[in-house]
């Protein structure tokens, strides 16, 4: 049974100082002009719908058009996962496994069709989970580091690493899933730091901080933050939801958690992508663990649930959506 909802810049991160290089091959239903970087209010996300190359591809919908665009030379035979569209729509950064490690960050350029040649962004340890900054003059990643995962900060122009105080240091937890903000300065991210994964704010002037609505009674997951750094989304499964995974907003300026009324159901909501001005997230849901994932959206306007038209899919998984919504 699937779940029933109700109906109804930086310029491009400066590609031309980067060397781009071919990709694989491109696949999926999609369609605009070969070089087609527009689109206003744009999805990004991961899928295993028929006819993808891997396990999983990367597909982009395209809100206002209702249709999906095309994404040459991006797919390959293995899977790509965790997909982030930076806040101009010209680039889109995945994580595949395969690369210099086990798991390594590539970025796509959607006007070259090919990827950004960023040597200095991967090392022989595992790189997953890419987000950009809103300004789209950073990459934050996890870097498996010493068997233990740490947030890092890259810098495509100079190919190099930002340092991010008080987040490097080797101790037995792991930092995953950065959220950063218009520029970097604040970054959302999970953390099993003080013994159960919860969600923690870091920002370059005072460290990590954790907040009292943000510490639940059992795990948090999949934060997104705004470009100005006060709507948090995130998942979580701590009592007192509809059931299972449920999608949370926490107001950063009012240190409170903002109702989201009508979006969570018994079943499990996850992996948020807010917008900028915290009014809309999107979302991946599913009725039981039995049935797939799909994709969905929720406006605080009128506290309603909405399947996006021609994303309604009754045979695969649609997951890990990523938001371009300014």
């Amino acid at each position: 049974m699937r779940i029933r909802r109700t109906s109804p810049a930086l310029a491009i991160l400066a590609l031309a100082l980067l060397a781009l290089s071919a990709g694989c091959d491109a696949v999926g239903k999609q369609t605009g002009p070969n070089g087609d970087a527009s689109g206003e209010h744009l999805l990004v996300f991961a899928t295993d719908r028929p006819g993808t190359a891997g396990g999983f591809d990367v597909w982009l919908y395209d809100l206002d058009a209702a249709g999906f665009r095309a994404l040459p030379n991006l797919n390959g035979a293995t899977s790509e996962s965790e997909p982030v569209i930076s806040d101009d729509g010209q680039l889109i950064a995945f994580a595949r496994p395969g690369g210099a490690g086990g798991s390594d960050v590539f970025v796509y350029g959607r006007r070259d069709e090919a990827m950004a040649d960023v040597p200095n962004l991967n090392s022989a340890a595992d790189e997953t989970h890419p987000r950009f900054a809103h300004d789209s003059r950073y990459l934050a990643f996890v870097r498996d580091s010493a068997g233990f995962k740490r947030i890092r900060l890259y810098e495509p122009v100079g190919d190099s690493l930002v340092s991010l105080r008080n987040m490097t240091a080797h101790l037995p937890y792991h930092d995953d899933q950065p959220a950063p903000d218009l520029h970097g300065e604040r970054i959302a991210f999970t953390s099993d730091r003080d013994g159960r994964n919860h969600v923690y704010l870091w920002n370059r002037t005072g460290g990590i901080a954790s907040a009292p609505a943000l510490a639940g009674d059992s795990l948090d997951a999949e934060p997104s933050l705004s470009s100005n750094g006060r709507w948090l989304a995130f998942a979580s499964n701590r009592s007192g939801g509809a059931g299972g995974w449920d999608v949370y907003l926490y107001d950063v300026s009012t240190a409170a958690l903002v109702r989201v009324p009508r979006l969570n159901t018994a079943g499990e909501e996850r992996h948020p992508s807010v917008s900028d001005d915290g009014r809309r997230i999107l979302f991946q849901a599913r009725a039981t663990a039995a049935d797939d994932w799909d994709l969905f959206s929720w406006t605080m306007s009128d506290s309603t649930v909405r399947q996006p038209a021609g994303l309604s899919n009754a045979t695969a998984n649609d997951f890990q959506p990523n938001l371009r919504w300014r």
